[in-house]
């Protein structure tokens, strides 16, 4: 039995509305881990500028090390959380 055309567009219409949900989520989903990394950044700035202000050497050498620690931990684990869900999402 052919599926009338009223049924095609009915499925289309809701094909369409369910990408439009589906881009939304996807594209909020990619801004707000990309502003989890900004915020990891700036967060790992913070012993940085520290560490350029401070007059002890060795305090200074340790507030720098645990900064890079600190944003690239902090970056690299938002990115690959983000791998993660999106994968179990379908979207890569």
């Amino acid at each position: 039995m052919p599926i009338r055309r009223e049924l095609y567009e009915e499925m289309a219409e809701r094909h369409e509305r369910e990408h439009r949900v589906d881009s939304r989520a996807r594209r909020w989903f990619w801004v707000r881990t990309a502003c989890w990394c900004w915020v990891w950044a700036i967060v790992g700035l913070v012993p940085a500028g520290w560490a350029f202000h401070v007059t002890d050497v060795e305090l200074g050498r340790i507030l720098l090390d645990a900064a890079y620690v600190v944003t690239i931990a902090g970056v690299l684990g938002t990115l690959g959380r983000a791998v993660v869900v999106a994968e179990r999402r379908g979207w890569l």
